[in-house]
């Protein structure tokens, strides 16, 4: 129940009690047959899910083609112009909300960015259907902005294969230099988070040949960011691998890890790299962060010759408010 919706925890507990009083006045196989039908339409839900996972995916590919990133990197290196600044915004976590993730992306494509990343959790079940519903209408809304998402845990689907992710981007890594950056994004959204494979791409692509800044992209932080910035004692993030991620992080000299997954915005440096949550581009806000981090925001950024300058944008009291 941990990682149920809010309003779906509150109906199950509602529906327990009341088979509970059932239980107390006709008995208590009622009451245990209240149950297992609650149970058996929570599991069928699932099943459900499960059976149809892949419908739709097929034409879903098919009408997405263009956004694969093979494709964005294409046709952004085609339009690349050396030396020329350029801007490009980090949001995550819209999920599959309908009031804040269009507000968000109309404000991200007034930016005028060069290319958008989104930090995962790009719907709510990983679904053909959502992705046509609720992906696909902002990416069309940043046309002709290319979109660079990694996946989050949301987008793994029911088979936990990210099926219908890949549909739309074809993969669930991506690295490239574009102006005097490297961006590199790679899958922790897995049931195993961080796994060894991850590392050793990470360290493999951020190795290549010298560049002035690095910018790396993840969805789940790290345990160790969450020290000093989540205002609760469980932690979220990710645990294997944590200290070979910091250590490459460092080693690299990375310039920012952007990270999604806990809804809110906060940043932090840790052994000289800035580490920074951008998760608040619809889903909802998270408790676990301090009031003044559970924020709806996106994170622009500005790169010259001169080196990059960041600003943050965020929704306080219904204004986007713009700041360091």
């Amino acid at each position: 129940m941990p990682n149920m919706p809010k309003k779906k925890r509150l109906i199950l507990m509602l529906a327990i009690l009341l088979a509970a009083v059932a239980g107390v006045f006709m008995g208590v196989w009622v009451a245990a047959a209240a149950i297992a039908a609650i149970a058996a339409l929570m599991g069928s839900k699932r099943l459900f899910r499960y059976v149809r996972a892949h419908e739709g995916g097929e034409q879903l590919a098919r009408e997405c083609a263009k956004y694969t990133t093979a494709a964005l990197v294409a046709s952004l290196k085609a339009a690349e112009k050396d030396g020329d600044p350029f801007t490009f915004v980090v949001l995550g976590d819209n999920r599959a909300t309908k009031k804040i993730p269009p507000v968000i992306h109309r404000l991200a494509r007034q930016e005028n960015p060069a290319f958008l990343f989104n930090t995962g959790d790009l719907v709510r079940f990983g679904t053909a259907g959502e992705y046509v519903s609720r992906y696909l209408p902002h990416l069309r809304a940043m046309e002709p902005v290319p979109v660079f998402s990694v996946p989050g845990n949301h987008d793994r689907g029911a088979r936990n294969d990210f099926s219908g992710y890949l549909a739309v981007h074809g993969a669930d890594r991506f690295s490239f230099d574009y102006g005097p950056c490297r961006f590199v994004g790679v899958n922790n959204g897995k049931r195993a988070r961080m796994v060894a494979d991850d590392i050793a791409y990470l360290r493999r692509e951020l190795s290549k040949s010298p560049i002035r800044h690095k910018f790396v992209f993840v969805h789940i932080p790290p345990t160790y960011f969450e020290d000093g910035v989540v205002t609760v004692s469980r932690r979220r993030g990710f645990v294997k691998f944590r200290e070979e991620f910091r250590a490459l992080m460092t080693e690299e000299r990375v310039d920012e890890v952007f990270m999604g997954h806990i809804h809110g915005y906060a940043t932090k440096i840790t052994d000289g790299v800035r580490h920074t949550l951008t998760a608040g581009a619809g889903a909802p806000l998270s408790k676990r962060l301090p009031l003044e981090a559970q924020v709806h925001n996106y994170v622009v950024l500005h790169v010259d010759a001169d080196g990059y300058r960041r600003e943050v944008v965020r929704c306080i009291g219904g204004e986007w408010v713009r700041g360091e």
